[in-house]
């Protein structure tokens, strides 16, 4: 995650193997901590090639550090389909934008635990280094649990510039939208929206024309 050119990523610091049954299977136990960075991207490369924006804070500097200090406290151990990068991105993202936020991105975690909210009219609109985006919605619930998370929105409009990293122009429009997924595994949605755009956001290549679906 990224705030104001400062990069948060976890990192693994060492592993070692852990006997859990006489010798005949073994567990990699790795202690983690949070990697800081300042840029353009992040040390690790991510963001090199564009990003997203989901959302605004009002955290300062010394919350968020206290937020990840208990966060490693509370989550010591690295274990990939549970306490992993996606569960601590995740769960920084809710908190720092205290629930309203745009991530189409499932979160690949069995242990994200129980959570859900609701918002009538909220939103944002912000820009940073170029990519300048609007995102508003006349109500949205989300409830999650687990690797399973469901989501409903009503009346969404994200209207979004870029310039650097990537370049165009996007209208996204939603009369009403649900969603579930499982992880980044599988998903299923089902709604009715209106798309428009060219260009090249969030790495990927991208190309609308009044898209119904």
């Amino acid at each position: 995650l990224i705030r104001s050119k400062q990069w948060y990523q976890r990192r693994v610091r060492d592993s070692n193997l852990e006997d859990v049954s006489n010798g005949n299977s073994w567990n990699i136990k790795s202690s983690t901590d949070v990697n800081k960075s300042l840029g353009y991207h992040a040390k690790s490369g991510a963001g090199k090639y564009g990003g997203e924006i989901v959302g605004m804070t009002t955290k300062t500097d010394e919350e968020i550090d206290e937020w990840i200090a208990k966060w490693i406290r509370d989550n010591p151990r690295y274990d990939l389909l549970g306490k992993n990068c996606h569960k601590f991105a995740y769960e920084f993202m809710v908190w720092l934008t205290d629930g309203v936020y745009r991530c189409e991105h499932p979160a690949h975690s069995t242990d994200s635990g129980k959570s859900s909210n609701f918002f009538d009219l909220s939103g944002f609109a912000t820009e940073q280094d170029g990519n300048a985006i609007a995102s508003f919605s006349v109500a949205q619930g989300r409830a999650r649990a687990g690797l399973f998370e469901g989501k409903l929105q009503v009346g969404q409009v994200n209207a979004q510039a870029v310039c650097g990293p990537g370049l165009g122009v996007f209208l996204d429009t939603s009369l009403a939208e649900a969603k579930l997924d499982a992880g980044n595994i599988i998903g299923v949605r089902v709604g009715l929206n209106c798309n428009t755009g060219v260009g090249v956001r969030n790495g990927n290549l991208e190309g609308h024309i009044l898209g119904f679906g």
